[in-house]
């Protein structure tokens, strides 16, 4: 009798390190297959991790990075807002939040997110870029301008802000004329 009890002792708590290796096993496969471009298989691994694990930040994280690459930006922004109540510290997840709003047009937010991700990783020019763009789609024209004066002397070669730069004053212009008539 003592064996038996022994024996269902051990299978029991053999039985969550077993679970957990399975867990980081299709956590990897699900890597896998975001990094490969299977993004529709990805989702399903992640979705099932959650399943078991809704407490995992990062299978939060790519479950929301491989809907943002299926082009489902709402369920994107709502998997990533899951993995930043769960782990507030990581900055890819508020890039990918951040361009799945604007993605949707919600320049303010994203703003916000682009933000933080600054404030992490300062050196990251397309942080600065987007949110200059997301202040120009929300017709805030200086404050774009100002941060576009930023990047060009940060960041030189940075032809997309270049670009940009013209849109906005280009656009000014044709206001300008506009009000004038």
């Amino acid at each position: 009798m003592k064996k038996l009890v022994l024996i269902v002792i051990l299978a029991l708590l053999s039985t969550p390190v077993f679970a957990q290796y399975n867990i980081k096993k299709m956590m990897e496969e699900g890597h896998r297959s975001l990094d490969m471009g299977y993004y529709v298989v990805a989702l399903q691994i992640f979705q099932r991790v959650l399943g078991l694990r809704p407490d995992k930040y990062d299978a939060w994280y790519l479950s929301g990075l491989s809907k943002y690459h299926l082009e489902d930006y709402a369920g994107a922004e709502s998997d990533c807002s899951h993995a930043i109540e769960l782990n507030p510290f990581v900055v890819d997840i508020y890039e990918t939040r951040a361009m799945s709003r604007l993605r949707t047009e919600k320049y303010d937010s994203a703003i916000a997110d682009f933000t933080h991700a600054i404030e992490v990783n300062p050196d990251n020019s397309s942080y600065w870029f987007n949110r200059a763009y997301c202040y120009a789609q929300e017709h805030a024209f200086s404050i774009a301008l100002q941060q576009l004066d930023y990047i060009q002397k940060r960041w030189p070669k940075l032809e997309e802000a270049r670009n940009l730069r013209q849109t906005i004053l280009a656009t000014q212009r044709l206001r300008r004329r506009e009000e004038g008539k």
